[in-house]
């Protein structure tokens, strides 16, 4: 109950809880609580607290000098009891029509205030609670999120760390080509045959690095013009009778490459070789596409 309301009904309603209301006014006050489901709830919840008001004080028991006198002044009083009974047909005063209780209905209030007070505190707690709860499960939106995008940066890290490690070992590879040729040019007893372009108007050249008696041989060229995409040059040998096809490559914008070749056989056993455009991968047999030749 609201301590600011002024309900008349309320205090009808707890000497109803109690069963001391009069009973000229129950058809009224029922009348009221079968068409209120507010003032129904509101007496379900006073007649729970005044089936627990017997317990609220604990039993004492009186003294044997004051159970003697109160047994002493009531056998003095009957006597006097039955000379001022009334006549048969005298009808007793009965109390009078609005007796409440005082002390009983304060207590009962007391109760009624303090379940109140109890009932906003849960509903405080309750918000609190709630307004937690909402707090941490946008945080934890917000921490999942930021995994996420931790995440996505470390693939994206590990993907540029996958490239670059790549990288690397395609510079190492180069790098290593690169020596190769340099140690294969400038040993001693190395053997050079120039390439010259096969046909006028190109400024194209080769230079052919070879051993007598070995396979391997280094080819480097300057001065290649640069292919339409899906073309390659290609070197071949040749020995009079045959053309075996070798190594495919490319050049630089600058038209600068070289390749390192190997022959089925020792390189000076053959009388010819030559660069062509072949189709990207290579061919079987050569196109009619020469760009350099050379005798070995």
């Amino acid at each position: 109950m609201n301590s600011h309301d002024h309900d008349p009904a309320e205090s009808q309603l707890g000497a109803y809880a109690l069963g001391a209301l009069d009973l000229e006014d129950r058809p009224a006050l029922e009348a009221l609580l079968s068409e209120s489901p507010a003032h129904q709830e509101e007496l379900r919840q006073l007649r729970e607290i005044v089936a627990l008001l017997p317990y609220a004080a604990p039993p004492a028991t009186p003294p044997d000098r004051v159970r003697e006198r109160l047994f002493a002044r009531i056998a003095a009083a009957q006597p006097a009891t039955r000379r001022t009974a009334p006549s048969p047909g005298v009808t007793a005063p009965r109390p009078g029509p609005r007796w409440l209780m005082p002390g009983l209905l304060a207590g009962l209030a007391a109760l009624v205030l303090v379940l109140g007070t109890l009932t906003f505190s849960l509903n405080s707690s309750v918000a609190r609670l709630d307004r937690t709860n909402r707090q941490l499960v946008s945080s934890l939106d917000d921490i999942q999120q930021a995994l996420a995008e931790t995440q996505a940066r470390q693939e994206q890290l590990a993907s540029q760390l996958a490239a670059g490690e790549e990288r690397i070992a395609q510079l190492s590879a180069a790098l290593a080509r690169d020596d190769y040729v340099i140690s294969f040019v400038s040993a001693p007893g190395v053997a050079t045959r120039q390439l010259q372009p096969a046909q006028s108007g190109v400024a194209a050249q080769g230079a052919m690095y070879m051993y007598p008696g070995h396979s391997n041989a280094v080819v480097i060229f300057s001065g290649l013009p640069p292919l339409a995409p899906g073309q390659v040059y290609q070197f071949w040998f040749a020995d009079g009778t045959s053309q075996v096809a070798s190594s495919t490559f490319e050049v630089d914008p600058t038209g600068i490459g070289y390749i390192v070749v190997e022959a089925p056989r020792e390189v000076n056993a053959f009388s010819e070789v030559m660069v062509t455009v072949e189709p990207a991968g290579g061919s079987a047999t050569p196109s009619r596409t020469v760009v350099l030749e050379g005798s070995l």
